[in-house]
């Protein structure tokens, strides 16, 4: 099909903008402003001062989505954006020595309203960064890196305000440390499996991964002081699934208590020990000696209150009985510093006392005195137990020899390791951990140069080697390291990095906004060392996952991120485990989806070298489906009298993506048998659920990897439904969307899976087969060569009324790579096609305005990209698109469809806009229908549409 584009050969002139503003004005019936420029109109920044702010022009009322139509030459009264021009004084070699970065932010009171940032630089009229989030927010940013000297115009354009005024901030971050380039290393072949979904609802920060002697791996992790809960998740099959220990859809101990911290580790009878942070009152200790059915628990396990992040430890004593483990707690009191406890380990469910009832295990009530501690580790090979704790510029350890059978009085010394090379041990824990014939690492981040180091001790820290560099380019700023050893001199070590400098608490906060935060981009690495204690260590350094898992800030103040507004989803650490073969398991969080909620997951090693030196030969990450053994579909897993029975209905065997024609996208879940749909026992209904993640747009118009779905339903009075869809974010002044339920503004604490999408699709009984057929502009608009990651099939009952589903069943994950794709345009490919424009309709005999702002870009590639704001003042309704699914140019007329939301509650929309300037003159025209029923639509009483 051929298009034809209305393509402009002249801009309308500024004196039309001008009569726009006036009749506004006049309109909603605000005095005109004294000032009609920043005020200042401009200002320095340097090291003194480092910072400076103004005042931004108040506009009556302002649309305008076309930068490029109000630089200063163009606009010199402010007419249609406001300008104000910073400069930053530097001496010429100033980066070459210190590292750091300018930010410019402007603010406002209203989300209603909407202004968007651009820095250009002055000397060549470069952009240099733009921050344009899609409505809802109150406030935009642009960080440069290494920001070179000369004048900058901070051009803020206001894309659809009303009667607003604007708050302008620029500062200089600066750290007295050169840019030394990092080492590059080589990965040495190690990789890793897509990302397995360890809980598709909870969000949980700082997971914690263990694997015990029989191979299952288990995550824990907290969900918050607000829900006084933490979840505990196992997995049978080795990190290819995962389902939650509780019947309960809660914690072990079920009272809402704790939430704070949580740890889990098992002995070598294989009974579960579990602990919670009950609300920094006390320690709650858990103990399961039936894989994680029953559990006895007692919620003051700690000898004071006022406690803090709690660790585990398990001495499984010489023997291959119970009788001699011992179980070690340890935590901080904050007042005093940490104690360390001990526990006999249970010798079976009659016993009241192991694992629960804790005695003091050193001579002195506190052993340790700096803060924060690590986790504690013990050494079953030289019976030593060590807690490392920082101590300004490095980690103190106290250590403790164990004799065997020996719990109380142990002998604890503090030791000293080597000060870091920066000067300064910090963004939170130390990690420390021993090999297989005792030698202790030390792993830990500078907080001065944001380098990852180790240091290693064959001689219980008596000596150490010097602090060695872990992290290449382009892991250059790192946080939250945790290393786990395997075979002599061979560490594992991971941690998140980003190829941006500066410190991570400084970064652009995605709630505060999305669009600039996106520009900081981390990734969670595997470093491993081997040769650790030779003159010349091998390091090889991976990138573990397949896409960034979180952007911007990363607020490592602990409890204090809280009080300051940080950004602390990923809360304080993430962790990893070796299984059997060597493989590392890390577990993790991805905030990369649309809720920016920490979602749990799981990376496998499958190629490479292992910290226990074997080698794994890795297969390949993309398929086209995955099997799923039968019989694991028990409802429930886990209960009082043991696992359920399994549910035919639920139990997945596979799951396979299709293409059937370039348009659609077909999942087809196969179980083991259809022959009832009756959802078990105290449930209401069936859901099977087909998930994954792929690079698109946030709900505020930044770079997302967000979360679509398909899915069918069957309620017990056999009523079915196909469906597909994305879920909606909390909007920026805190309105929950349908996607996640927050407890606080933004705060994603329920990933839901709403049915927004009503699909095509069937349920065959007799083949065992769910079948959903999508339209791509359903989920996304997916093109050709887009990878869809981490696919995961889930089988779920529900209780009406219940967001959390039960659990079953679920497939291993897998990348789909999508085939020829139509795209959701008909902008000739190759091509870049824009609408932009802005101005007011009547909407009523009264002549109330229906005032909009559209920027819409189609790329050479297809994809569609921009934003549209629209208002009625007459019913004071606001409107803003969230997703645009496509888009039809039809000579001089575009109409485009999609998402986005009515006063913060979802809509689809249709907007259609029409450019009359050629061939004869005459006025544009503008109409939205939304799915609410909403309908205006008429010529421009003011502004100007350009089809481009």
């Amino acid at each position: 099909m051929s298009v034809t584009l209305n393509r402009k050969r002249y801009v309308k002139p500024i004196k039309i903008i001008i009569l726009l503003v006036a009749i506004f004005s006049s309109v909603i019936g605000v005095a005109s402003h004294p000032t009609r420029a920043a005020t200042p109109s401009g200002g320095t920044i340097s090291t003194s001062p480092s910072s400076l702010t103004w005042q931004g022009q108040f506009f009556a009322a302002g649309v305008n989505a076309d930068p490029t139509q109000c630089p200063p030459n163009l606009d010199p009264n402010n007419l249609q954006c406001d300008h104000f021009l910073l400069n930053i004084d530097l001496a010429p070699d100033f980066w070459l020595t210190h590292t750091g970065s300018a930010n410019i932010t402007i603010t406002w009171a209203d989300g209603s309203n909407d202004f968007d940032l651009y820095v250009y630089r002055t000397s060549d009229g470069q952009l240099v960064g733009s921050s344009t989030a899609g409505g809802g927010e109150t406030q935009e940013q642009v960080m440069i890196q290494s920001p070179t000297s000369g004048t900058y115009e901070i051009r803020t354009v206001p894309f659809l305000v009303l009667a607003s005024a604007y708050s302008g901030f620029a500062n200089l971050v600066i750290f007295n440390t050169p840019p030394v380039q990092n080492p590059s290393f080589p990965t040495g072949g190690i990789g890793f499996g897509p990302a397995t979904v360890v809980d598709a609802q909870r969000t949980q920060g700082e997971p914690l991964a263990h694997i015990d002697q029989a191979g299952n791996v288990y995550s824990t992790g907290p969900w918050g002081f607000s829900t006084g809960q933490s979840f505990l998740s196992k997995s049978t099959d080795g990190g290819q699934t995962f389902n939650l220990i509780s019947s309960l859809n809660l914690r072990p101990n079920p009272s809402a208590a704790g939430g704070g911290d949580s740890d889990v580790i098992t002995d070598d009878q294989g009974n579960l020990y579990f602990a919670d942070l009950e609300g920094l009152a006390s320690i709650l200790a858990a103990v399961s000696n039936d894989g994680g059915h029953n559990w006895r628990t007692n919620n003051f396990a700690s000898a004071t209150d006022v406690d803090d992040r709690q660790w585990l430890a398990i001495d499984n004593g010489l023997s291959s009985s119970a009788t001699d483990n011992t179980v070690f707690l340890t935590y901080r009191q904050i007042l005093f510093g940490s104690q360390i406890l001990s526990s006999p380990g249970s010798t079976g469910p009659a016993d009241l006392n192991g694992g629960l009832m804790f005695q003091n295990a050193a001579t002195t009530d506190f052993p340790a005195h700096g803060a924060p501690c690590g986790r504690l580790t013990f050494d079953p090979v030289l019976r030593m137990l060590y807690l490392p704790c920082v101590a300004g510029n490095h980690v103190e350890l106290a250590e403790a020899h164990v004799p065997p059978g020996i719990r109380t009085g142990l002998q604890f010394t503090l030791v000293e390791t080597p000060p870091s090379p920066g000067g300064a041990v910090g963004h939170l824990f130390s990690s420390l951990t021993s090999d297989r014939v005792g030698n202790v690492y030390l792993a830990w981040v500078d907080s001065n140069n944001n380098n990852v180091y180790v240091t290693v001790s064959k001689n219980t820290g008596n000596t150490w080697t010097l602090p060695l560099q872990v992290n290449g380019n382009p892991a250059n700023t790192n946080v939250m390291p945790w290393a786990v050893a395997g075979a002599n001199g061979t560490v594992d070590i991971v941690f998140y990095a980003t190829a941006v400098r500066g410190d991570p608490n400084n970064f652009p906060s995605w709630f505060n906004n999305r669009q600039a935060a996106t520009t900081v981009k981390w990734f969670t690495y595997l470093v491993q060392v081997q040769n650790a204690l030779s003159a010349t260590p091998t390091v090889y350094m991976s990138q573990a996952s397949e896409h960034p898992t979180d952007y911007g800030q990363l607020c490592t103040g602990g409890l204090g991120c809280s009080i300051s507004g940080g950004d602390r989803s990923l809360a304080d650490f993430f962790s990893l485990a070796l299984d059997k073969n060597g493989a590392a398991h890390i577990m993790y969080n991805d905030l990369t989806n649309q809720h920016h909620g920490a979602a749990l997951y799981e990376l496998t090693q499958n190629a490479g070298p292992t910290a226990f030196g074997t080698t794994l030969k890795g297969s390949s990450n993309t398929a086209t489906g995955a099997t799923d053994p039968a019989g694991d579909a028990q409802v429930p897993h886990f209960s009082l009298t043991g696992p359920g029975s399994n549910q035919p209905a639920l139990d997945i065997l596979s799951v396979k993506l299709s293409q059937p024609d370039i348009s659609h996208l077909t999942v087809t879940v196969q179980v083991a048998s259809l022959a009832s749909l009756l959802p078990p026992a105290g449930t209401d209904g069936i859901l099977w659920l087909t998930r994954w993640q792929f690079l698109s747009t946030g709900d505020g118009g930044e770079e997302s990897y967000r979360i679509f779905y398909a899915g069918a339903s069957v309620t017990a009075a056999g009523i079915t439904s196909f469906f597909a869809g994305t879920g909606l974010s909390a909007s920026p002044s805190g309105v929950m969307g349908d996607g996640c339920i927050t407890n606080t503004p933004q705060n994603c604490k329920v990933i839901l899976y709403p049915a927004e999408k009503t699909e095509t699709g069937s349920i065959n009984t007799a083949k065992g087969t769910i079948t959903v057929t999508v339209p791509l502009v359903d989920i996304g608009n997916p093109i050709t060569g887009d990878t869809l990651f981490s696919v995961t099939a889930l089988s779920k009952p529900f209780v009406k009324g219940d967001p959390l589903l039960v659990d079953a069943d679920a497939a291993r994950s897998f990348d789909y790579i999508m085939r020829t794709t139509t795209v959701a345009t008909n902008c000739p490919l190759g091509t870049t096609c824009k609408v932009t424009g802005g101005g007011y309709i009547f909407v009523d005999p009264q002549q109330d305005h229906g005032i909009f702002s559209i920027e819409l870009t189609v790329d050479p590639s297809g994809r569609v990209r921009g934003k549209t704001a629209y208002v009625d003042q007459s019913i004071n309704m606001s409107f803003r698109t969230v997703l645009i699914s496509s888009v039809n140019f039809s000579g001089n007329t575009v109409t485009f469809k999609g998402t986005g939301t009515a006063n913060g509650l979802e809509t689809s929309y249709v907007i259609s806009v029409q450019d009359n300037d050629t061939p004869t003159i005459g006025p544009d025209n503008f109409s939205i229908t939304l799915g609410t029923g909403y309908f205006k639509s008429g010529p421009l009483a003011g502004g100007d549409i350009e089809i481009h």
